[in-house]
């Protein structure tokens, strides 16, 4: 009798062994479902978080590369390239112009400030290297512009440059390393120019006054 009880509890048994074996296999893919939709969603998220990345990397890009293309003030002429090397002792350089922009220069480069004789173009030269303004005016300009001028050199504590010019055949000409700009007198766009303009030659260096 005892046998007959035995054989009737085994497929019973069987079936349920079957039952949570299923059920165990369900939940392990319910749980293998599970782990892959979080990580799609971490993916996503990831996804999300490199795009924003790129986003903002794109836009900080963009301005240093807005900033290293720098602003230009209208009428001012960007010069040829010349070169920058150093001449020898006690050279003097033929220059195309009468306010050169770049070229070989002096070795050594001058203070800055407000100049009552004119600085050898060589000297100037490399000044605009370091990244000065230098502004040339004619010796014959009229004094009350002349004190315009120094007036606007001297709100600026480095790298401003004011010498007279006897070679000049314009009133006022200003000078940046390679670009240019003439003007009639002490004309209020100077302080602009000298903003723009100083600050951008190849190398940096002070030369208070």
């Amino acid at each position: 009798m005892a046998k007959k009880k035995q054989a009737a509890r085994k497929p019973a048994d069987k079936a349920k062994q079957a039952e949570k074996r299923a059920r165990r296999e369900e939940r392990q893919a319910a749980e293998v479902r599970a782990k892959q939709v979080a990580n799609r969603k971490r993916r996503t998220r990831i996804g999300f978080a490199i795009l924003a990345a790129v986003a903002v990397i794109g836009a900080i890009g963009f301005v240093i590369i807005d900033k290293a293309i720098l602003e230009e003030l209208p009428g001012v002429s960007k010069q040829a390239y010349e070169g920058r090397d150093h001449s020898a002792p006690g050279q003097a350089v033929a220059y195309p112009t009468a306010t050169p922009t770049s070229g070989l220069h002096a070795a050594s480069s001058p203070r800055c400030g407000v100049f009552t004789q004119q600085i050898p173009a060589e000297f100037a030269v490399h000044s605009l290297e370091h990244g000065s303004v230098v502004i040339w005016y004619q010796p014959s300009l009229a004094t009350e512009e002349i004190s315009g001028l120094r007036a606007v050199v001297n709100r600026f504590d480095d790298r401003v440059i004011l010498s007279p010019n006897a070679e000049l055949t314009q009133p006022v000409v200003a000078t940046g390393w390679n670009r240019l700009k003439a003007y009639n007198g002490a004309d209020p766009e100077l302080e602009q120019f000298i903003e723009t303009y100083r600050n951008r030659g190849p190398e940096s260096f002070s030369c208070t006054y």
